[in-house]
């Protein structure tokens, strides 16, 4: 049970910080030069394990997006609500 309940939210987490990463980017893409992937797959793609040059794979940058965004979220709404 609990195996399941981690898988759901660790494809939760990806889903969603590949998603934000894959935005942000775009709006790098369109302010500045046409730098970055414009591919959603290269952002969702959470089983290629191929290490970039700061030592990290997809999956652990979406996790880190996916997490930062979460607590982000949660700052916001204490926020407006106190």
């Amino acid at each position: 049970m609990i195996h399941l309940i981690q898988h759901v939210l660790q494809a939760f987490f990806l889903g969603i910080g590949g998603l934000f990463r894959w935005c942000f980017f775009q709006l790098l893409n369109a302010s500045f030069e046409d730098k970055y992937s414009k591919d959603l797959e290269y952002y969702w793609d959470n089983k290629d394990n191929t290490v970039d040059k700061n030592g990290f794979t997809t999956a652990q940058k979406n996790f880190l997006a996916g997490i930062i965004l979460f607590i982000s979220f949660i700052f916001l709404i204490k926020k407006i609500e106190g």
